[in-house]
């Protein structure tokens, strides 16, 4: 499955051509995820032998991009540490009747870090930025059977209100 996915970092403007997502950063991969640790099967746990959480370890969004007019400024962003409001990942399945079935909507953001990599056998450059942010909504909209999309299924996340 081919998919078309998009980066909306506050007002950091990129060079998508894309109807819906003009002038927006074209992604062509990224990776988010968070993690717990527990101490499951240790006495003491919840209902004697079950496991005991604390806060979730959340990561930063990690995504990839061809160098583009926003680099530059993702640049100044991360050096600056500029506060960025919020930024989107939106990702959807290319071809005819394209949807936007999976949004990462990330608040009180701040670009972390920007790497270079260029590649001169293969003819690319690409950069490699994170994000770390406050807030994080992942809403997913499953595809129906008549090739519309469903009510969204969220996951949100608020690491300010965890303190």
């Amino acid at each position: 499955m081919t998919l078309s996915i998009f980066a909306r970092i506050g007002d950091i403007k990129g060079e998508s051509h894309d109807s819906r997502h003009r002038d927006e950063i074209e992604v062509l991969s990224w990776l988010w995820g968070l993690s717990q640790s527990t101490t499951a099967g240790r006495p003491g746990g919840a209902g004697g032998g079950g496991g005991r959480t604390g806060r979730p370890t959340v990561h930063g969004l990690t995504f990839t991009h061809s160098v583009d007019r926003a680099s530059p400024l993702l640049m100044k962003a991360c050096a600056r540490g500029e506060h960025i409001r919020d930024a989107t990942i939106t990702v959807r399945k290319a071809g005819s009747g394209q949807h936007d079935y999976l949004v990462v909507t990330l608040t009180d953001a701040l670009v972390s870090s920007v790497s270079t990599n260029v590649d001169a056998e293969a003819g690319t450059t690409i950069e490699v930025v994170v994000l770390e942010f406050g807030k994080v909504d992942i809403e997913y909209r499953p595809q129906k059977p008549d090739g519309s999309l469903d009510t969204g299924i969220h996951f949100t996340h608020d690491q300010k209100a965890q303190h």
